[in-house]
């Protein structure tokens, strides 16, 4: 049995990352491969230790550097320390999380920093790097890691899912620190057409679209590792929102008055989240319970990709809502048009008051998943096969 390391953003208290982690090392265990998540600290982690390798492919003033440190490295601290002493609910939260990767995840051993990572290199047969935005040459710290460098030289590498986060590179000199990395990566597979067209503009060669890890489980998969919430009704209408929107509130208390069911919000974090009229917070859900909530929705509004694939990986009736003013909404697009939903995308400056609250053809949605889904099969097995 091939051991397979992955290595991926991870403990972030996060719901997509620890959730596209797990699928990630789910779905090649029940390919049948002894796989683990390589327990490398994300550079935002306060037990994060610099050194001189580890400096960001972005060069950053002084300033920069406070900022960077005060930003993360105090806020984490401040989060996972402080926090959990005065907030039940913090408190609540940081052990569901860390529950859920307990009973369900296996690590290695904890690396602190890159250092570490590269000179006391975890074996494996295959070392594989994905999703999220690993590549992203905006980073505060090294991408390196990421580009599997730290793999011994014989060792099968392999990305599934990884994301640069930008669709250009103007710095020739980190566009240059980036073909090198790809350089080292066998078989590559990216989650946004943008990424395509950047592996083909670095280095010529064809990397492969494939869908977002948590959708290579489906429903009855995921069934197992859903953790039910105490004293939720029957039917409800559901937000989960990445960023503040007024227009996502009233669509969903639209909703809720017209169905005659409550509005529940599960929040991205337990402190300092804002209170709408006739919208119950959800503070301290884990992945379990986020999971949960989302497969009992009657209704789900959100602006985020993750809750979009949730609820087209569960058949929950849902409405996208998108910013007219930003233009970084092509993974959620590209999602949706793939699977036939390209209407359930809302511009937030349209008026919602005449929305229809309608479901869809989830056969031919779930038909047009299947076959996304089976395309990404193949290239992990190919992948994976590669001699």
């Amino acid at each position: 049995m091939k051991k397979v390391g992955i290595i991926t953003i991870v403990n972030v208290n996060n719901y997509g990352a620890e959730l596209q982690a797990f699928a990630t090392f789910r779905k090649l265990q029940l390919m049948g491969y002894n796989a683990e998540i390589i327990n490398y600290l994300y550079y935002k982690d306060w037990r994060y230790i610099d050194s001189k390798m580890s400096r960001s492919f972005n060069s950053m003033s002084i300033k920069g550097k406070i900022i960077y440190f005060a930003k993360y490295r105090v806020a984490s601290f401040v989060l996972n320390k402080i926090l959990p002493l005065i907030c039940k609910d913090v408190k609540q939260r940081i052990a569901n999380f860390n529950s859920f990767h307990q009973h369900n995840t296996r690590f290695s051993k904890l690396y602190k920093s890159m250092k570490d990572l590269y000179t006391d290199t975890p074996i494996y047969d295959v070392y594989m790097v994905g999703s999220d935005q690993v590549w992203n040459p905006n980073a505060s710290s090294s991408i390196e890691p990421y580009f599997l460098t730290f793999a011994p030289h014989s060792a099968l590498t392999v990305s599934y899912a990884s994301s640069f986060g930008v669709s250009k590179i103007e710095n020739n000199s980190i566009a240059n620190r980036i073909k090198l990395g790809l350089s080292s990566i066998k078989t590559i597979s990216v989650r946004e057409s943008s990424g395509v067209n950047l592996v083909k503009e670095l280095t010529g060669r064809t990397a492969q679209l494939v869908c977002d890890p948590t959708l290579l489980l489906n429903k009855s998969e995921w069934t197992m590792f859903m953790k039910p919430v105490s004293n939720m009704p029957q039917r409800y209408v559901l937000i989960y929102q990445l960023s503040e929107s007024d227009a996502i509130v009233k669509l969903a208390t639209r909703i809720g008055k017209q169905e005659q069911i409550p509005v529940y919000r599960i929040c991205k974090r337990a402190f300092k989240v804002k209170k709408d009229k006739g919208v119950v917070n959800i503070l301290n859900a884990g992945p379990s319970e986020f999971l949960s909530l989302i497969t009992n929705a009657s209704f789900i509004i959100t602006n985020s990709f993750h809750g979009t694939a949730f609820s087209i990986n569960f058949d929950v009736p849902f409405y996208t809502v998108v910013s007219a003013k930003k233009k970084n909404n092509n993974r959620m697009e590209s999602l949706l048009d793939y699977v036939g939903l390209g209407k359930r995308i809302v511009k937030d400056d349209v008026d919602i008051t005449n929305l229809p609250i309608v479901g869809y053809d989830v056969n031919a949605t779930q038909l047009k998943l299947k076959s996304f889904r089976l395309e990404s099969e193949k290239f992990l097995e190919d992948a994976l096969a590669y001699n």
